[in-house]
């Protein structure tokens, strides 16, 4: 048989190879692709560690004039009643700034906000780890999750820290990672005050139940169960 014979499939077969090393590499960036896009020309790029935690509410000050920068507040308040995390962002939050020294400042659902002071550099990627975590307050009325106002106390019970609401949904409460008391005042009408202990640590959920032990999978419809306590 003529090698011209296989000369055409040998040509389609080269055009097909090239098309799809081009699609793959095409997934390698951008906005439709796996990863950021490349670092805006001029600037170095800060990204936001927050140990998985999707999206948080933070803006950046210029070290030197003081000048706020950049804001992004993606997230809703917790007390709200759509201020509830679902899932994980594949991405860490991150911005491209011009070189030079900057203050981020991460607000939380309590009082106190963190912050972070960093050095951006042309070209470069910096990584600033923020700690804070989450928790989530579950109140059952019987076996059903009910609303109840509480507030958030400094673990010696002597300034609340912030104030939220119990919900029927999964709803968390970022707070800078440490140690805080959660109380339910007037607990059913009985004229007694529910105080619990919450431990918060970066990169992890807890979860506090006060009233009859739930069901199995009743805790967490995220399919995030956390510690409980």
């Amino acid at each position: 048989m003529s090698a011209h014979y296989f000369r055409p499939f040998r040509v389609k077969y080269g055009i097909l190879l090239i098309c799809l090393i081009t699609a793959c590499a095409s997934t390698g960036g951008g906005d439709g692709g796996y990863g950021p896009p490349p670092i805006v020309e001029g600037k170095g790029r800060l990204f936001l560690e927050t140990a998985g935690i999707n999206k948080v509410n933070f803006y950046i000050l210029d070290l030197e004039t003081g000048e706020e920068v950049y804001s992004e507040s993606p997230r809703a308040s917790a007390s709200s009643p759509i201020g509830f995390e679902s899932g994980y962002g594949s991405i860490p939050q991150y911005v491209d700034l011009i070189p030079g020294k900057y203050l981020v400042v991460v607000n939380t659902d309590v009082e106190d906000s963190v912050e972070k002071e960093v050095e951006v550099r042309m070209g470069q990627e910096v990584y600033a780890t923020i700690p804070v975590g989450r928790f989530q307050l579950i109140y059952f009325e019987g076996q059903e999750r009910s609303q109840m106002p509480f507030l958030i106390y400094d673990y010696n019970l002597r300034t609340v820290l912030g104030r939220g609401m119990t919900s029927t949904e999964v709803r968390y409460f970022i707070v800078p990672t440490g140690e805080y008391k959660v109380r339910i005042e007037n607990l059913a009408g009985t004229g007694s005050d529910d105080i619990r202990p919450v431990q918060v640590r970066m990169g992890q959920t807890q979860n506090v139940v006060i009233g009859p032990p739930p069901s199995p999978g009743q805790i967490d419809e995220a399919g995030e169960t956390g510690d409980i306590q």
